[in-house]
């Protein structure tokens, strides 16, 4: 079970029955945040970066540079906010417990800005908090687009992590009792919390993910190991939703995967026409 916890590590309003998941903060979760200082005559929405939880926070700078350099190139206010983190692991808690946090952020983006909203461009386990915030916690009114790269929106199944088992490793980890406690006191609850069962993908699946006023576009790559089943895991099929697949954009080019995804000159592209088409 842990191996597969730390390699599993990104319409109408929603409905009734998605209520916010309680989760305990069994290990306090903290945030890295940037000053939130925008340049006169930056593209109206500041851009939320929200990083997947792969690597550590020492590596963010260099994963996410591409992807800030095309942003601030095409005149946005990039700021990167990572959450849930638990020694130097960012997402290591319940994505609903990091999704309030995201909502702090933005809440203070908008404060200080003056800006009515915010853009998030998110990857992996953050765009799945991205989603829930956006969703569940009800932030549909403060964003403008949500760009997601390999998001897990429907969960994974671990299939691609330990493959040739009988059944997804995401039904072994359901059947035991003490796997959610347990994920929270090793600081891997975020990797728990986005297998196909977990109660914050649940919460985000009940109705219609996609909510009024927000533009989707989602990314996602035939050789992804972790957001599996493969598109399955990413897409929403929803009305007005764009759902890609990098290769079918990109024939021909280098190779990519879960991770390096975020990173190709391919993707920063496709993200800024995305949010400026």
């Amino acid at each position: 079970m842990l191996a597969l916890l730390s390699g599993a590590l990104g319409g109408p309003p929603a409905t009734a029955g998605a209520e916010p998941v309680t989760v305990p903060d069994i290990v306090a979760a903290q945030v890295i945040e940037p000053p939130v200082e925008c340049a006169a005559g930056s593209r109206p929405y500041p851009v939320v970066v929200l990083p997947g939880a792969d690597g550590t926070t020492a590596d963010t700078a260099a994963q996410w540079a591409p992807m800030v350099d095309a942003l601030q190139q095409a005149g946005a206010c990039v700021l990167v906010f990572q959450g849930g983190i638990i020694g130097t692991q960012r997402w290591a808690v319940d994505p609903a417990v990091s999704a309030r946090q995201v909502a702090q952020f933005v809440d203070e983006v908008r404060a200080v800005t003056g800006a009515p909203k915010v853009d998030i461009v998110a990857h992996s386990a953050g765009a799945v908090i991205g989603d829930y915030y956006v969703k569940v916690l009800g932030g549909f009114p403060n964003v403008h687009s949500l760009i997601q790269l390999a998001p897990e929106t429907h969960g994974s199944d671990g299939s691609g992590v330990l493959p040739g088992l009988p059944v997804p490793p995401a039904q072994l980890v359901a059947g035991l009792p003490i796997a959610p406690p347990l994920a929270g006191l090793l600081g891997v609850g975020g990797a728990l919390g986005l297998l196909s069962a977990a109660p914050a993908v649940t919460a985000l699946g009940d109705g219609p993910i996609a909510q009024p006023g927000v533009e989707y576009s989602i990314m996602a790559t035939r050789n992804d190991t972790l957001a599996t089943p493969v598109g399955t895991s990413s897409f929403i099929d929803e009305p007005g939703v764009t759902n890609v697949f990098y290769e079918d954009q990109f024939p021909g080019s280098a190779p990519v995967d879960h991770s390096s995804l975020r990173s190709s000159p391919n993707t920063t592209e496709w993200v800024v026409a995305q949010l400026y088409r």
